[in-house]
């Protein structure tokens, strides 16, 4: 009895050695839930003050199964209520507004034209960032989920719900994110994309 109990003592000494040794799992360097408090200063890294700035966005396009080349006038900004978010809206053109997520091509088929100062998409609050932990360089982005008004070329509207997530790393100044499209109240399907966003140009085909 005793020598077994000596061969499990040793057994247990030698587990805890090697497990000392091993190096930490993603889950032991990543918690399963991100911090709770939004990120002021993750925004800092992926917006800047320039007038007219914008990200490299790219929307990822299932059919032709590549990324879309850059879509411009995505210009993006800080919050003016809440400077935890970075949202898309239009400041410098009066009555105009962004192609946010490529919408302007997504729906010009119903808004009747591609036009960003015809569709007038402006968004206040989109994105938030949440760190994976205290000091960490990566984490979770949310989409704040709402209803974004879109004009048509006849001045008349209609409302595309969006919401979604991702993620986003400080390090390569990279947002990977997927918005889902509510269609509903155009009778049209719901839909669902793919989204880089990135401080600097990509290759990405």
């Amino acid at each position: 009895m005793k020598k077994l109990l000596s061969i499990v003592l040793i057994f247990g000494v030698l587990l805890a050695s090697c497990k000392k040794d091993e190096p930490l799992r993603k889950d032991d360097l990543y918690p399963e839930q991100p911090l709770a408090v939004p990120s002021s200063a993750t925004i800092a890294v992926f917006q800047k003050p320039d007038p007219f700035y914008q990200l490299f966005v790219y929307r990822f396009d299932s059919i032709t199964n590549k990324w879309t080349s850059r879509i411009g006038g995505h210009f993006s900004t800080i919050s003016t209520s809440d400077n935890s978010f970075l949202g898309f809206t239009n400041p410098y053109v009066t009555d105009s507004g962004v192609a946010m997520f490529d919408m302007v091509r997504l729906y010009g088929d119903v808004i009747g034209s591609t036009n960003i100062k015809t569709a007038r998409i402006n968004a206040d609050q989109v994105l938030q960032f949440f760190a994976d932990f205290d000091g960490a360089k990566t984490g979770v982005v949310k989409v704040k989920t709402q209803d974004i008004t879109v004009t048509k070329r006849d001045a008349s509207t209609f409302i595309v719900g969006i919401s979604g997530s991702g993620f986003y790393d400080e390090r390569t100044k990279v947002i990977d994110v997927t918005i889902n499209f509510n269609n509903s109240k155009i009778n049209l399907p719901n839909t669902s994309y793919k989204y880089k966003l990135s401080v600097d140009e990509l290759t990405l085909n």
